[in-house]
């Protein structure tokens, strides 16, 4: 069982690399789902989580509201570790229960990857995979994308200044794809990794 992580910023095109790949029939373990589950009213974020930022984060309902979460926490970096703090070791200790599961099966996947978009600011999640693949997109472009998705600028802005950079992420990486072209190049990238960095693990 061949575990890769993929890790970039937002607007990289992180999830269309993961996407692909799952269409290759890899397992996916998206990390920001895990950590969006983990603040449901039963799970152990949720408490954690609103002790931090206040009852304002709830909707009306009583359940987190992500868009008022990311709101306060992507407000400043200091707010992001925060966040981070919180919600990395219960993510990873989820993370570590899927991996086992999956290794367990009778007929264990042979490609897992975790996508993970803050793996600078988490380390310890890569004593867990076998290689790093970051997705790596200059700043003017990626804002381009987060418009395109609605965000404004301000805010894809700020998102961007709360993570690592591309260079951080560069540096714990084992493979770099560069993604400031179209989306059939990019493909292309994604195909020829796959054919010459992965498929050889699993053959």
């Amino acid at each position: 069982m061949f575990v890769l992580a993929v890790t970039g910023g937002i607007g990289s095109g992180k999830s269309t690399a993961t996407a692909f790949f799952e269409a290759r029939g890899a397992i996916v373990l998206d990390l920001d789902d895990i950590a969006k589950r983990l603040l449901d009213p039963d799970m152990p974020g949720y408490r954690a989580v609103l002790e931090e930022f206040g009852p304002e984060i709830l909707g009306e309902d009583g359940l987190i509201d992500h868009a008022r979460l990311a709101a306060l926490a992507f407000a400043t970096r200091e707010s992001a570790l925060e966040l981070d703090a919180l919600m990395h070791p219960p993510v990873y200790a989820m993370t570590v229960g899927a991996l086992d599961a999956l290794a367990l099966q009778a007929q264990p996947p042979r490609v897992v990857i975790i996508d993970i978009p803050l793996l600078v600011e988490a380390p310890l999640f890569i004593e867990l995979v076998d290689a790093v693949l970051a997705i790596s997109s200059n700043e003017d472009t990626r804002i381009e994308r987060l418009l395109a998705r609605g965000m404004t600028e301000h805010d894809a802005e700020r998102r961007i200044a709360c993570q690592a950079s591309d260079a951080e992420r560069r540096e714990i990486a084992d493979y770099v794809i560069e993604n400031d072209s179209d989306l059939a190049n990019y493909r292309e990238e994604l195909q020829a990794f796959w054919d010459g960095e992965v498929a050889p693990r699993v053959a």
